[in-house]
Parts: structure tokens; C-alpha cells; sequence
């Protein structure tokens, strides 16, 4: 059966595009650059065209989230199996495949409404990144989706899309955390509940960077132009994660993160850690009103 590699690209609306560009570059350290007809911003951090593109609508909103399967071949047989599950699937056109700059795509929506896609043939860049301070970024690690019923979303993506359940963490009884991973790395996808009234939404895009001192410079850039700081640098008790999170004009953090966790699947066990786990074993906690799960 075809599988899913990994995490692809991230696509969102958001409500003041040129602030972001600024903010990426003044702030995050990522270049930007538009679309040639000027309607796409795209953000890199790696080897890859882009990882992130913006678009501009009234408010932040999640476009679609790609998975890399890797083939046509593999493509054609997500389509089938997904059909064959009854969920709805539509061809991302050749006009939308130019903009994601991928050869091909399936578009379709998980049980809380979040658009993902499946797709292949993603552009690599031809020249090295140009960040606009000192960095150095490794990949896109992971996203974190907020979303109604934490154990209806865990099924879905693991029954459906074949993800593997790396634990549980239970911050509290109400709040439980899910992590599921499509490679070694601990996590592709986590799953938080939404605070009650909320809407689902994407709530942050992890960067894994190449060393402690890209989380320790990022922290202090960002704090130096008093931007705000979500929460850290702190380390995560599942994934074991140093971290510094960044709240975004688009109403998403971005995540820069090293020493993130593998998983051997041969020997690894799903774990549940029990209420009262720390999100920062360090013992920080959310500092930004702006960065919050729900």
C-alpha cells in the first residue's frame, strides 16, 4: 500500500500579506518572494521552492496542508483508497499544481474541515537559502492542528492515512494532545482540542533547525525587536524538543526546534503521558497571550 513521507507545505490566507513579508523578514529570518502575477507570497527555509505560501483573505485561514507520497503511482492509489473510504477527493488542477509549484495533487478535507492534500513532484530550489539573519534550518518538522474531538481525529489519520500514534500527553483531563508520525521523526502531525466555541485551525508550523544555537539566536532576535514570544526556549517532554515559539501576524507560530525526536518503529510503543505532564519540562510556560492552543 502507498504511503505518506512527510510533510510538504503549508498554504494560508492572511489578512495583511505585506506585514507578514515584513515580519519574516524583520523577525523569523525567512526571504520571501511573490508569484509572478503578484497573488502568492512564498516562505523558505530549505532546500525546497517554498514551504509556505500566503495568500491574502479577511481572516487567517488554513488553505491546505500537502503530504508528500511521492509518486503518480502512489498518487492514483491514495485516490482510490480514499474514495474507497468515502472521503471526498477532488484533482488539483494544472493552474493550482503551478502555484503549489508540484507536479500533482489531491485535494480532500479531514473530519473537522482543515483542507490536506496528497502530492508528488515538489520543486526544489536551485540555489541556497539567503536568510536575513544568522540561521540555519534543517526542514519543515511538523504542524499542529486544532481540532473538536482529539480521539475522532486520531482515527481519521491513522485509520485513513496511515499515520502511527507516537503517544499521548495529557496536560490536564480536558486538554489531551495527540502525536502521529509517517517517518521516523516523533511527530508529523499533532492534534490539540480546540477551546470551547473555537474554530479549528492550524496553530503552528514547526522549523527544525540545525543546532541549540539557531533556538537560543532566534529567541534573543526575536525578543531583541520586541516581538512576541509564544513560549521558551524550553524542551518537551514527549519529542524531547528544544524550543522557541513565535506567534505570526497570520495567527500561527512558528516553531524553531532541535534535538527533535526519532522513533524506531520496530521496538517504539505508543505512551500516555498522564495529566499533569509539562508542556515545557523546564518548567516555562505560555508567554504571550497570542500563542495559545485552541
Amino acid at each position: 500500500m502507498a504511503q505518506i513521507l512527510d510533510i510538504a507545505q503549508v498554504g494560508v490566507r492572511v489578512p495583511d500579506r505585506r506585514r507578514w513579508e515584513q515580519y519574516a523578514d524583520e523577525v523569523l529570518g525567512f526571504p520571501t518572494f511573490r508569484s509572478s502575477e503578484g497573488a502568492v507570497t512564498y516562505v523558505r527555509w530549505d532546500a525546497f521552492h517554498h514551504r509556505l505560501a500566503l495568500s491574502e483573505g479577511p481572516e487567517p485561514e488554513l488553505r491546505y496542508l500537502v503530504f508528500d507520497v511521492g509518486s503518480a503511482e502512489a498518487l492514483e492509489e491514495w485516490a482510490a483508497v480514499l474514495t474507497s473510504k468515502q472521503v471526498a477527493v477532488s484533482r488539483v488542477d494544472a493552474a493550482q499544481c503551478r502555484e503549489r509549484r508540484l507536479a500533482g495533487a489531491i485535494d480532500f478535507q479531514d473530519l473537522d474541515g482543515h483542507p490536506v492534500a496528497l502530492g508528488y513532484g515538489f520543486q526544489v530550489a536551485q540555489e541556497a537559502v539567503r536568510y536575513t539573519r544568522p540561521l540555519s534550518v534543517l526542514r519543515m518538522g511538523h504542524v499542529l492542528l486544532t481540532v473538536r474531538d482529539t480521539a475522532r481525529a486520531h482515527d481519521f489519520y491513522t485509520g485513513v492515512l496511515g499515520f502511527k500514534l507516537s503517544d499521548w500527553v495529557h496536560v490536564t483531563d480536558a486538554v489531551r494532545l495527540c502525536f502521529l508520525r509517517v517517518n521516523p521523526r516523533h511527530h508529523t502531525l499533532a492534534l490539540a482540542p480546540c477551546r470551547p466555541g473555537a474554530t479549528p485551525r492550524l496553530q503552528h508550523i514547526m522549523v527544525e533547525v540545525e543546532s541549540l544555537d539557531d533556538v537560543m539566536r532566534s529567541y534573543h532576535h526575536v525578543r531583541m525587536r520586541k516581538a512576541p514570544v509564544g513560549m521558551g526556549p524550553g524542551k518537551h517532554a514527549n519529542c524531547q524538543t528544544i524550543h522557541v515559539y513565535v506567534p505570526t501576524p497570520g495567527g500561527f507560530a512558528i516553531e524553531f526546534g532541535y534535538g527533535h525526536r526519532r522513533l524506531d518503529d520496530t521496538i517504539h510503543q505508543p505512551v500516555i503521558y498522564p495529566p499533569g505532564t509539562p508542556v515545557d519540562v523546564w518548567g516555562g510556560d505560555v508567554q504571550s497571550e497570542e500563542f495559545v492552543i485552541g
